[in-house]
């Protein structure tokens, strides 16, 4: 014998129409989807808000590190790049005064 559930749920499927049950799962299942996609949504806007704050700060940034670097090279090329009068006080050491340098 059909509990009175049973005979409802026999009779709601027979005309087409869901169970409350299946209602409410129905629903509930939708609301988590509407939850998840609405929070999806809001992090997607939140992260666009937040790189558009951000690169001009990198922007400002990458310049001053260009320059720093472009600084750190032209110091370094002056230093390597023999200067006039100091190189030129130097006299080339004779082949005999090498050897003896050497064996000491």
């Amino acid at each position: 014998m059909d509990t009175h559930a049973e005979h409802l749920s026999k009779h709601d499927q027979a005309s087409g129409h869901p169970s409350p049950r299946a209602r409410t799962v129905l629903a509930i299942g939708i609301g988590l989807y509407l939850l998840v996609l609405g929070g999806l949504g809001g992090t997607l806007a939140e992260r666009i808000r937040f790189d558009l704050r951000r690169e001009p700060v990198l922007a400002r940034y990458d310049a001053l590190l260009r320059a720093r670097n472009a600084g750190l090279m032209a110091i370094e090329l002056d230093s390597a790049q023999p200067s006039g009068p100091a190189r030129g006080d130097l006299a080339p050491v004779p082949s005999g005064t090498r050897t003896a340098a050497a064996g000491n």
